[in-house]
């Protein structure tokens, strides 16, 4: 099960464990999440090397990742709406594939 806590207030999304829903190589539903994953990690970065925000945390491991920043405040609600993009993602996955995947936001 891959678990994914949206940590709405400080900008930062969790994602741990594996979805278990195919053979390693050819899992549908872990190649789906990693590119959301990776997708958040790119963006964030990016919001980063532009000045929009600071302490970046990007830590990306086979079955774990963690991804966070402090936005300006000018750029909060900019921050907020990006995220909350790629989260939308991880919840229609969660509707498709409740057995693979959890997701929750918080504050």
């Amino acid at each position: 099960m891959i678990e994914v806590t949206y940590h709405r207030k400080y900008h930062r999304l969790t994602v741990t464990g594996h979805a278990r829903s195919g053979e390693k190589g050819h899992d549908l539903v872990c190649a789906a999440v990693s590119g959301l994953v990776l997708t958040a990690a790119e963006n964030v970065a990016s919001f980063v090397a532009q000045g929009n925000a600071k302490d970046q945390i990007v830590k990306l491991k086979e079955g774990e990742a963690e991804i966070a920043m402090t936005p300006n405040r000018k750029m909060k609600s900019v921050a907020t709406l990006m995220l909350d993009t790629i989260c939308t993602g991880f919840q229609v996955y969660e509707g498709l594939y409740p057995e693979n995947i959890r997701f929750q936001v918080l504050g």
